[in-house]
């Protein structure tokens, strides 16, 4: 089984599906990480050379890669995966059948103010990895609140839980463990 997160930029998928992966001894995979790894690039260098458009083919194409080398990786070893999805991943049509079909998905639900701190603060750690925008909007937080409200309901919409953030990155992963131990008890 795959347990899919996603939420807006900066709602913490990479970390809390970090922190939740080695909690539950099991792999955890980053689809922009596996998206730089296929193009050998940034992702904002991707996007600035050849746009959202040429992104979100490529995210689509890794994607369904990924979840179909998961699917085949049956052993008792790998029965659980944690997968952080892209903040636009499963806006796509497509992108959310293939998710829904195959995974478990997680709504990892933030205020725009905490994930645009949180962009923020991890910009500055690492400028290289900074995203170009994602709308016309004039500052990160009016981009964050404009995606928030375009994007809320189908998070909600294609999750099977949601579990709103809090500031305790360990109090949200112990939360989704109980959640994971009472779904999947027979996977653990």
């Amino acid at each position: 089984m795959i347990i899919a997160l996603t939420g807006l930029r900066g709602s913490g998928k990479t970390k809390i599906g970090e922190i939740l992966a080695e909690k539950l001894g099991v792999k955890f995979y980053d689809l922009d990480q596996e998206i730089e790894k296929k193009i050998k690039s940034t992702i904002k260098d991707l996007v600035e050379k050849k746009g959202w458009e040429s992104f979100r083919k490529i995210e689509s194409e890794v994607l369904e890669k990924l979840i179909k080398k998961l699917e085949t990786k049956k052993s008792a070893k790998e029965k659980l995966t944690i997968l952080s999805l892209g903040g636009g991943a499963i806006i796509q049509e497509k992108n959310a059948k293939l998710i829904n079909q195959n995974c478990f998905v997680i709504y990892l639900q933030d205020t725009p103010e905490n994930c645009t701190k949180k962009i923020t603060e991890s910009n500055k750690k690492h400028s290289n990895k900074t995203r170009p925008a994602l709308t016309s909007q004039k500052t990160l937080l009016s981009e964050m609140k404009e995606l928030y409200k375009t994007r809320h309901k189908t998070y909600k919409e294609n999750a099977d839980i949601i579990l709103k953030r809090s500031d305790d990155k360990e109090k949200d992963v112990k939360k989704l463990i109980k959640t994971i131990s009472e779904n999947f008890k027979k996977t653990m």
